[in-house]
């Protein structure tokens, strides 16, 4: 059984098809209609390589409280995606039992 609220955040994820320009932006937009950020990923493996955007994953992600409201939410955003011509390729919510950042472990 799901507990329907969470201490910290529950964190829910749409990853559709790798996605550039106007597409892009066009998703930008449809996932902040429910609440949702786009990631912008960056992928730089050696310290002299140049920082170029990846092209292998493409995905929006919120945060909230209430399990019942995020996951309505995420599966509307994932339903006007395929509606809209994108590509949903998995969606998930996680429950965050912690969450520390690592400048305040160093501290």
């Amino acid at each position: 059984m799901i507990n329907h609220t969470t201490e910290l955040y529950f964190e829910a994820h749409v990853t559709i098809e790798p996605l550039f320009d106007d597409r892009l932006d066009e998703f930008k937009l449809l996932a902040k209609t429910k609440g949702f950020h786009v990631a912008d990923l960056l992928l730089k493996k050696r310290a002299k390589d140049t920082l170029e955007r990846s092209r292998f994953d493409t995905f929006a992600t919120s945060r909230g409280k209430d399990f019942d409201v995020l996951r309505a939410d995420t599966l509307v955003l994932a339903e006007l995606a395929k509606e809209n011509g994108f590509i949903v390729w998995r969606y998930k919510i996680e429950n965050t039992l912690e969450d520390v950042r690592l400048k305040e472990i160093q501290k």
